[in-house]
């Protein structure tokens, strides 16, 4: 197992503090977790609540819906004075903080890779650079739908606390017998490229970012297809991992 790249381009260079994505990794009892998050840009403060998501499945895992009320509760308890909310805090807390999450997790004792996903940031599962599968899109189109999003608000989440519903966002690939295995982890804007470049024809396309393994490769990737107008101008998120 290796980690090739993991990196964060934000939509503004100028202001990168307001990067909305955030990404996590960890190694815990030989297990990795890796888990990315893009928050919502028209919800308030999306960029905490999406680190508080991704740390929580590094931390816990594929238990992360039944812990989604405690999450909720320490991320209000961490980020305000309820005593002392400003009129813009109060009217933020009132409209609520929306996030993605994607998260992937593997035990070298096993042939599994395992992936967790709500929203819109995707994970492409690569043998040799060849397109194996992908979860939970596999098509440019479904990028123009409106994504489920975890939200603070906890009847927001019914979808996902549901035993039944929980396993509609649960995904898992053997990677036995698999000459070159890789999964890449990306944000919709980088992942809504890929498919479209993939659909036109472009075999190249999944070896041109499963090559990318420095910050400086990341971002003249990202500066030349904005360049080129064909990525979306967004926090841009990529983490690339050899099995």
């Amino acid at each position: 197992m290796e980690l090739v790249f993991c990196g964060s381009i934000p939509k503004n260079y100028d202001k990168p503090y307001e990067n909305e994505d955030y990404y996590n990794i960890d190694i815990i009892n030989q297990t990795l977790r890796v888990a990315i998050s893009d928050g919502a840009t028209v919800s308030y403060d999306s960029k905490n609540w999406a680190k508080n998501l991704v740390d929580c499945f590094v931390k816990k895992g594929f238990i992360l819906n039944k812990n989604m009320n405690k999450l909720i509760k320490a991320y209000y308890s961490n980020r305000f004075d309820f005593k002392n909310l400003t009129l813009f805090q109060k009217r933020g807390i009132e409209f609520g903080s929306y996030a993605t999450i994607l998260g992937l997790e593997y035990n070298p004792a096993s042939n599994f890779v395992q992936i967790l996903s709500v929203g819109d940031s995707t994970a492409v599962f690569l043998d040799n650079y060849e397109f194996a599968d992908s979860f939970p899109y596999s098509l440019s189109s479904e990028f123009s739908k409106n994504p489920r999003l975890l939200s603070v608000k906890k009847n927001y989440n019914y979808f996902f606390s549901r035993s039944k519903e929980y396993s509609k966002f649960y995904k898992v690939w053997n990677i036995e017998n698999r000459y070159y295995p890789m999964v890449l982890c990306m944000t919709d804007a980088l992942a809504e490229w890929a498919f479209k470049s993939y659909e036109s024809g472009n075999k190249d396309t999944w070896r041109e970012i499963g090559n990318i393994n420095s910050m400086k490769d990341f971002k003249n990737f990202v500066d030349s297809k904005r360049t080129d107008k064909a990525i979306k101008i967004d926090d841009t998120t990529l983490i690339c991992i050899k099995f």
